[in-house]
């Protein structure tokens, strides 16, 4: 069962900061919003932890893709220039 708690002690829990989370809710992390004013909400901070996570290797995976095509563009430079001497 998810155990929600203010961003505050959500932050506090975690490790983070209270603007990481709110950082995280604006990429997209669902939240359990309180009343109809769209202000107050709670978090789950197992899920806000996987969520991060997940994230995070999504983040490392493009990173390997951009080195490789990076390189693939330098090699096809170094080609380029091998043959126009």
């Amino acid at each position: 069962m998810a155990r929600y708690l203010d961003p505050a002690e959500a932050a506090k829990e975690l490790g983070i900061s209270k603007s990481t989370i709110t950082r995280c809710k604006q990429m997209g992390f669902p939240v359990r919003y309180i009343g109809t004013t769209g202000r107050r909400y709670r978090v789950d901070p197992e899920a806000l932890s996987d969520w991060m996570n997940e994230r995070g290797q999504q983040a490392q995976e493009q990173a390997k893709i951009s080195t490789a095509r990076r390189e693939s563009i330098e090699e096809l430079r170094r080609r380029r220039h091998m043959m126009c001497g």
